[in-house]
């Protein structure tokens, strides 16, 4: 080959092996830099989370650092219908490999009247969706905080990690400060059995011995709120799944500077004070049993103070022993201390003084003694206040309706009597 045409072919093997190649790739580069190219990934990663969660992001900026792993700036996530925000984090590094995937938080805001929508995010479209667990997942989160109007939880330090386990799947969480021994301290164990007929969650959150604020939990469980802006929670709590719905079981758990002032905002009688619950025994299927056995007292050193109402109310509707003397109007109300023992079961309470069988003190003295015999709920529901929305709200829940008789026959029906179009009796009953 002549050497001016050696040379040609060399020129073209350059341009099409390195210098071609090299082009695209740097056209390509540029490419990934163009605002347009930016703004159409940051949209179709959008379009991909709003499908999977059912929620609307908001994305400040998307960076792709390397293969697999991403930078999220600025993410705001809220509900589709509402508007409402559920969580605002500042920077979210998420990597995606073929054997793992790890996400780490860092300072995600959650606002309480959205934990229900987090709760979805995690438990049905994560947790309960096989395709989407294949793989480990690690989460890192960092002062995570729950912001509330009526108190927020102090910002923790959590750490996750979902494991595949055979058909099944379980998530074991730890939330407290890594560096500094204060402040609540959560430990958060759930599974999903998929090798059941029916797919069922259990879930089990212990507070390792500290009190966890309800007040965070107000705006996403309403009922929460009554129990006061400085109640907290000691304990474990294990939920689960039925059929038929879930169940709580609070084992020995027990609830703090509960304010008996928001209690019974709704009721005629108000009780001003504070106290505290021991639960022995909680174990509570909404709308069908419930098994509480435990001690309710007043907090120290601040006493309670009720009015001379409802002191008649415990004598006319539960039949207690009152003293008649605390029964002249007193526009002050009764300063006293309470302390009782409780058996709730189903529409059934039994209540029990501690010393002496007295439930209520006053100036060192006993003024209210139980009854030896069963209370029924109607009679609780009568001492309270008449039937309202409020009150059977609660009742749903811890004085559920006794249970159908059970009947193995198999149901029937039969026709009394059915006319004609010209009223005459054509069928009747023998």
């Amino acid at each position: 080959m002549h050497e001016r045409t050696q040379r040609a072919v060399a020129r073209l093997l350059f341009v099409f092996c390195c210098a071609v190649p090299t082009s695209i790739v740097f056209l390509s580069i540029l490419v990934t830099w163009t605002p347009w190219y930016q703004a159409n990934k940051l949209a179709e990663l959008t379009h991909h989370l709003n499908l999977q969660t059912g929620l609307v992001f908001e994305i400040g900026r998307c960076e792709r650092v390397a293969p697999g792993k991403y930078l999220l700036e600025n993410v705001r996530v809220r509900d589709p219908d509402s508007r409402q925000h559920v969580v605002t984090i500042r920077l979210i590094d998420y990597l995606v490999e073929r054997e793992r995937a790890a996400i780490i938080l860092h300072q995600p805001e959650f606002q309480s009247a959205g934990l229900g929508h987090a709760w979805t995010m995690l438990h049905d479209r994560l947790i309960s969706r096989p395709a989407q667990t294949l793989v480990p997942i690690s989460i890192l989160a960092t002062d995570v905080s729950i912001l509330s109007r009526t108190g927020s939880m102090p910002p923790v330090d959590v750490s996750a990690e979902i494991t595949p386990e055979g058909d099944s799947v379980r998530m074991i969480a730890r939330a407290g400060h890594a560096t500094r021994h204060v402040g609540p301290r959560l430990h958060v164990e759930l599974f999903r059995d998929r090798n059941r007929e029916l797919p069922a969650t259990e879930l089990v959150l212990s507070t390792e011995g500290t009190a966890l604020p309800c007040s965070a939990l107000a705006e996403y469980a309403p009922a929460i709120k009554h129990l006061g802006a400085n109640a907290e929670f000691v304990g474990v709590i294990a939920c689960r799944q039925t059929p038929h719905g879930w169940t709580y079981d609070l084992g020995s758990s027990s609830l703090n500077k509960l304010s008996l002032n928001d209690l019974t905002d709704h009721l005629p009688h108000r009780v001003i004070g504070e106290a505290e619950v021991q639960f022995r025994r909680c174990v509570i299927h909404p709308g069908e049993s419930v098994n509480l056995v435990g001690t309710l007292k007043s907090s120290k050193p601040a006493n309670l103070r009720i009015k001379t109402p409802l002191l008649a109310a415990m004598r006319d509707h539960l039949g207690m022993a009152v003293d008649e003397r605390e029964l002249v109007p007193n526009p002050n109300g009764i300063e006293c201390e309470l302390a009782l023992n409780f058996d709730i079961r189903d529409e059934t309470m039994t209540l029990t003084g501690i010393g002496d069988n007295v439930v209520l003190y006053s100036r060192g003295r006993p003024i209210a003694a139980p009854p030896a015999e069963l209370i029924d709920a109607d009679r609780i529901t009568a001492m309270l206040a008449p039937p309202s929305r409020w009150m059977a709200a609660w009742n749903s829940i811890l004085l559920p309706s006794s249970p159908a008789p059970a009947d193995d026959a198999l149901p029937s029906a039969a026709f009394r009597s059915v006319r004609n179009l010209d009223g005459d009796a054509s069928i009747r009953q023998q």
